[in-house]
Formats: structure tokens, C-alpha cells, sequence
């Protein structure tokens, strides 16, 4: 029992360092193309650059499977947009996820 409460206020700290940020984000489709891993949907904001936990999010990208079947370029989508830090002091930026996505 006295481990588990030495060992409480780490966990307290650990839990304290993630941080996310989610919102509903309108898109422009820029591009449908392919990469190494396949094929991507690249987005450009439409409207004001909403404010994620590092700066301004201005552009995204995601698999064709998070939007409807028939998109094309220049079609305006909103998106969930997911940025998320698990850990707060490993110095590395934190990762963002774009999807599912509807048309506007």
C-alpha cells in the first residue's frame, strides 16, 4: 500500500504532461495523389487557420477512405483535426490526425 501512494504523485505527473487540442476544420481539396504508401488526399484551410497546440494549422492531408466516395480537387470538406502530445517532455512535436471528413 505505502508503494502505491510513493508512486501516485508520478502518475499524477505523468498524466499532467499529455495535452490535445480537437476541432471541426474546413478544407479545401488541394490534390488526390499517390505516394510511397499510397494514395493521399492533401487539404489547404479554408477560411482562418485555427489555432492547434503548436501554431497555426494551415494545410492536411489524409487517406481517401476519410472522405466521401466522390470527392475531387477544389470541393470544400470539413474535417476533424486531432493534435495530441502524449508526452510533454520528449521534445518532439505533437502528432496530428486528420479524418473523417463530410462535405462542407
Amino acid at each position: 500500500m505505502r508503494g502505491i501512494l510513493l508512486l501516485l504523485p508520478a502518475f499524477l505527473l505523468l498524466a499532467g504532461c499529455s495535452s490535445e487540442w480537437k476541432e471541426d476544420v474546413r478544407f479545401k481539396v488541394r490534390e488526390i495523389g499517390e505516394i510511397s504508401s499510397g494514395p493521399l488526399v492533401v487539404l489547404d484551410v479554408d477560411g482562418e487557420a485555427p489555432e492547434g497546440i503548436h501554431g497555426r494549422i494551415s494545410t492536411g492531408s489524409a487517406k481517401p477512405d476519410q472522405f466521401p466516395a466522390d470527392i475531387k480537387a477544389g470541393d470544400l470538406v470539413v474535417c476533424q483535426v486531432r493534435q495530441y502530445d502524449d508526452n510533454g517532455f520528449d521534445g518532439k512535436d505533437p502528432k496530428t490526425t486528420v479524418g473523417p471528413c463530410r462535405r462542407a
